[in-house]
């Protein structure tokens, strides 16, 4: 593992040149990590079975709601994965916007970068990720929103990045993905574009350079310092 000292050095020092700037949404541009939460403990409930911790739960989010639930709920209920799928969507699509919100700066820092290309790749269903977004009022900053169901490989494959990068023109060397988990680097480096790891969200640091990001930040203004 890199010396994460170096990361923070290396800030000062990095200035990237970008078109366009790609977000992921649980864990970087908000924080939804309790209503997903209160969402999984009812639909465990709804099934018969007990109630897992916050932090457990906060640990499966960003793979997408099918592998949420499959870590969630115990293996002996697998063969009702779709069925416990429809339970949660249920649940958590009336409590969308109950305790998320966007994390400090996210505003800012959209509002700072709004003469960019901006987007979104989330492992999201992308009719929830509409309504958060527009709950929030930031729908009008993207230029292009993918959820997990808009593409047929969900991150960490590259598919949903490489579309975005299409669609809106921009070359793999004037791109950067920010995201805050080992899904969200490699989906950026997989398309070939340099992947920033929000320290602030979901994972923390090590998984972050585990993955290897090509550089860390610890709020998400940071990101003035470093986008030119």
């Amino acid at each position: 593992m890199k010396d994460y000292a170096d990361y923070r050095e290396q800030i000062a020092q990095i200035k990237i040149e970008v078109d366009a700037v790609i977000f992921d949404l649980d864990g970087t541009l908000i924080d939804s990590s309790r209503d997903i939460a209160w969402a999984v403990n009812k639909t465990l409930r709804d099934i018969g079975f007990g109630e897992l911790s916050y932090d457990v739960i906060k640990s499966y989010i960003g793979w997408g709601v099918k592998m949420l639930l499959e870590q969630a709920i115990p293996k002996e209920r697998h063969n009702m994965l779709d069925q416990t799928r429809e339970i949660f969507l249920e649940h958590y699509g009336k409590h969308l916007l109950i305790d998320t919100h966007l994390y400090s700066g996210v505003k800012d820092i959209l509002e700072y970068f709004k003469h960019k290309k901006l987007a979104i790749v989330t492992n999201k269903p992308i009719g929830l990720t509409e309504k958060i977004l527009d709950g929030l009022s930031i729908s009008k900053y993207f230029q292009k929103v993918i959820g997990g169901d808009n593409v047929q490989n969900k991150k960490p494959h590259p598919q949903a990045v490489e579309v975005i990068l299409k669609d809106l023109s921009v070359k793999p060397e004037n791109a950067v993905f920010v995201g805050d988990s080992k899904i969200d680097i490699e989906a950026g480096k997989n398309a070939g574009i340099a992947a920033c790891g929000a320290v602030y969200g979901f994972r923390g640091r090590e998984e972050l350079v585990n993955a290897g990001a090509d550089f860390l930040i610890e709020n998400i203004e940071e990101l003035k310092k470093i986008l030119i």
